[in-house]
């Protein structure tokens, strides 16, 4: 298996001088055959004060804030894509916020879409369970899945009743929220019921990731659930593209 530091000290890194640089890490996603299937990206910010990079609170920032730094990740994101094709046909999942209305973040949003099919590369939009999805919300994510993207639901399990999402919004992924899987661990019923849950998902043509796999109990745990795609700490670690590439 496969570990990496989370933190990356200053000699190993591009030296950055302003601390609101964003960067995108990546995280495999681990299919049944334990071989990579895919990456995640995720937001780390330069940190002058740990001389690391930090993952970000985007529920504490301002939409202006959200904004600028999803763009910057997204054309990021567009100058990876073809040193990451190169490794073979991947997956490559990508936070989607569906109240951003700018049209350069939209555009943008097409732009990796269409660059990842030209590279073989297909991108997963994941929408987190508790993102609003209104009328013109939903338009978008009918555009970008018409484009070619699949939808995940990000972090499912992590609100008290789900089963209203998925009614109003098909997906093509679930990502299990870690959450559960910690309570499966716990207990037998607790296991069961996720396992039931699994199979149901499955049998709607949804693929299923179980993520927060970060021990070997973990690991065995997820098999057991028969997940489609398992990803945590227990394979690896966000980490910079040069790690991977």
């Amino acid at each position: 298996m496969l570990a990496f530091k989370e933190e990356y000290p200053l000699s190993a890194m591009a030296r950055v001088a302003m601390a609101d640089v964003v960067v995108p890490f990546y995280q495999p996603i681990i299919g049944r055959d334990r071989q990579v299937r895919g990456y995640e990206a995720l937001a780390r910010r330069w940190d002058a004060v740990t001389q690391s990079y930090q993952g970000i609170d985007f529920a504490s920032l301002s939409q202006d804030e959200s904004l600028h730094l999803d763009i910057v990740m997204l054309r990021t994101i567009l100058r990876d894509l073809p040193v990451l094709a190169q490794k073979g046909p991947y997956a490559l999942s990508i936070n989607l916020n569906p109240a951003l209305s700018s049209p350069t973040y939209r555009n943008l949003l097409l732009l990796v879409l269409l660059q990842a099919r030209k590279v073989g590369i297909t991108i997963w939009f994941e929408v987190l369970e508790h993102a609003r999805l209104e009328r013109q919300y939903r338009a978008l994510i009918e555009v970008l899945r018409a484009h070619g993207a699949h939808i995940a639901c990000d972090d499912f399990g992590s609100l008290a009743c789900n089963f209203p999402r998925l009614m109003a919004q098909p997906y093509d992924i679930v990502k299990l929220d870690r959450s559960l899987l910690l309570q499966a661990e716990r207990s037998t019923h607790a296991l069961k019921m996720l396992t039931g849950l699994v199979i149901c998902l499955q049998g709607l043509g949804m693929a299923v990731v179980c993520e927060g796999v970060e021990t070997q109990t973990h690991v065995e745990l997820a098999n057991r659930l028969g997940c489609d795609y398992q990803q945590g700490y227990a394979y690896a670690r966000p980490s910079p593209l040069s790690r991977w590439c």
